[in-house]
């Protein structure tokens, strides 16, 4: 298949996404409870994540992968005024290493990286409160002598089978310790799991200075 033909496939799968975000935005008019409408807007928010990935797909020089760390800027600037934080005293800081990455693996991690922010800025920052999200993606050849440090868990050991360590981070009041994250209640940090075993990744939580999330992915070859 042609490279503009590809590329056409690509635009109308984002406007088909659209079309989506736009009648879960319209259903959402028709209720006032709360836990409904945060529950749209975390579907439209989902849907997002995947039609920016098919519209960077169509903008981009390339029809199988794209600029992962472009990608996640303007996802995470349209997470942020998703929860009408752009006054906010919460902040977002962001450390990118250029990586490529290809459908397989770009779709699970924006969802992914769409929960991990949006359960920060829910529940981290008590109302009016200070803080602070960063987010960094980065090669683990990269950080060789920085992951020497990391305090992973088992699972998470052979980090040299590893290409890539994906890290969203905040400094707010923190999960309980009673909270596992392989076995947790919410629909979004089941959503993280599972996609984290699609990508046959790792993941583990630090707890000593709020909420650190690390993601370990990219299976290197034998």
């Amino acid at each position: 298949m042609d490279k503009m033909r590809i590329k056409e496939i690509h635009h109308r799968i984002k406007n088909n996404l659209q079309v989506i975000c736009s009648l879960l935005s319209l259903e959402a008019e028709r209720f006032s409870d709360e836990k409904i409408l945060e529950a749209f807007k975390e579907s439209q928010n989902r849907v997002a994540s995947m039609a920016l990935i098919h519209e960077e797909l169509y903008s981009g020089d390339k029809n199988d992968s794209l600029d992962f760390a472009a990608y996640l800027s303007k996802f995470t600037a349209d997470l942020f005024k998703s929860y009408n934080l752009g006054n906010s005293n919460i902040s977002l800081k962001t450390d990118l290493e250029s990586v490529y990455l290809d459908m397989d693996a770009a779709v699970p991690l924006g969802i992914i990286i769409n929960e991990l922010i949006s359960n920060s800025l829910k529940h981290a920052f008590p109302a009016g409160s200070e803080g602070e999200i960063n987010i960094s993606l980065h090669r683990t050849e990269t950080l060789a002598t920085e992951l020497e440090e990391f305090n992973l868990n088992q699972d998470c050991r052979e980090k040299e089978n590893f290409k890539y360590i994906l890290r969203v981070a905040d400094n707010g009041r923190g999960i309980q310790e009673e909270i596992e994250i392989g076995d947790a209640d919410s629909l979004g940090l089941q959503l993280v799991n599972i996609l984290v075993d699609q990508i046959d990744g790792c993941i583990e939580l630090e707890r000593d200075y709020g909420t650190d999330f690390r993601i370990w992915f990219g299976n290197k070859e034998p």
